[in-house]
């Protein structure tokens, strides 16, 4: 059943239609027909739900009907069936373990007519990767991935199919992508030296580790935590990058081996996923509680150390509100989704021990 914002027309001679910043405008049925380049009738029989009408015609007098400030999706009659593509990595990993719960919650609550299909592939197989994007037969991907040529090379192949592309969580802003969604990590990079910081009298070293540089995501986070530092702490400076992969075992030696030659380090940043190994090696090399630990993502396991205070802070990036984000603006590039939606902006929630 409509509702009342959406039955546009009182008859030929005009109706209210939709609702655009507030006011109301007019507009009558032979203004979408002569939009869309068809009869009045065939609006009508559109707008009504009548059927018999193509469904590249309605898609037409439904495009009109929005510009005209008519707000509205695609009648069931003329709906078809659509399938989007979630490419997503490491589902072992917190963050991925709960934008793959994300995604099968959505997916429950849509409409038969849309298929959530979830993948998850090897990001240490560009390649395969790029093939796996290239073989799509899907509506619409939305996919995570390293910013690695082949991968781009394949995305950017998909601009000739007209298939929308969502980046989630890390943007490759040189392809042809519908959307990026996702936070600002240079801020979320500042926001870690801010904390660092002042937890440090900005004095000091600070160290940080990585997951994978391929990553936009990761790079502007690094970035922004170096320009915090000079900013918020111009006599601390980064020591040392170390790329862990998050692979717990490495990032756990990496992290010791860092904390044992240099005394001199008071704060440590995770831009990635392996908190875990952090702080067994804080533990292991009694620097627990000394040293200022700022990561990301509120699982079970960061809570844990905030409550003990061996994590400072956890700047988490909401991956359901991302899922729910990046299928909307996927239906609605579709004309699936009809209500007008914010920006691909998600914003980064802060977490210490009194909130955990």
């Amino acid at each position: 059943m409509r509702s009342d914002h959406e039955t546009g027309f009182a008859g030929e001679g005009g109706g209210m239609i939709g609702e655009r910043n507030g006011r109301r405008r007019r507009a009558g049925m032979q203004e979408v027909a002569a939009r869309a380049g068809v009869g009045v009738a065939t609006v009508d029989r559109v707008l009504n739900e009548r059927g018999s009408v193509r469904v590249e015609t309605a898609r037409r007098v439904i495009e009109a009907a929005r510009a005209l400030g008519l707000r509205r999706k695609l009648p069931a009659p003329y709906a078809r069936r659509v399938r989007l593509d979630v490419l997503l990595a490491r589902v072992e990993m917190p963050f991925f373990a709960r934008l793959n719960e994300a995604f099968v919650r959505i997916a429950a609550t849509l409409d038969r007519s849309v298929i959530i299909q979830r993948s998850t592939l090897d990001d240490t197989k560009p390649r395969t990767i790029a093939r796996r994007i290239r073989e799509t037969t899907a509506d619409g991907l939305i996919l995570y991935c390293e910013e690695h040529p082949p991968i781009l090379a394949a995305i950017e192949g998909l601009a000739g199919r007209r298939l929308p592309v969502v980046c989630l969580t890390t943007d490759l802003p040189t392809v042809s992508r519908l959307a990026y969604v996702g936070i600002d990590h240079a801020r979320a990079g500042r926001t870690a030296a801010l904390f660092a910081s002042l937890a440090a009298r900005g004095q000091g070293s600070a160290l940080v580790l990585t997951s994978s540089l391929g990553y936009r995501a990761h790079r502007e986070r690094v970035a922004g935590f170096e320009a915090g530092l000079a900013e918020y702490a111009p006599e601390m400076w980064m020591l040392r990058v170390l790329h862990g992969h998050d692979d717990r075992a490495a990032c756990y030696r990496l992290v010791r081996n860092a904390l044992l030659a240099e005394p001199g380090i008071t704060a440590l940043y995770n831009t990635g996923g392996a908190n875990r190994a952090v702080a067994a090696a804080l533990r292991e090399t009694g620097r627990a509680g000394q040293v200022a630990f700022v990561g990301h993502e509120l699982t079970e396991m960061s809570a844990a150390l905030l409550r003990e205070r061996i994590m400072m802070v956890a700047i988490d990036q909401a991956p359901e509100l991302q899922a729910q984000r990046a299928v909307e603006i996927m239906l609605k590039d579709l004309g699936m989704f009809e209500p007008e939606l914010e920006s691909g902006d998600i914003p980064f929630t802060l977490h210490t021990r009194e909130n955990a």
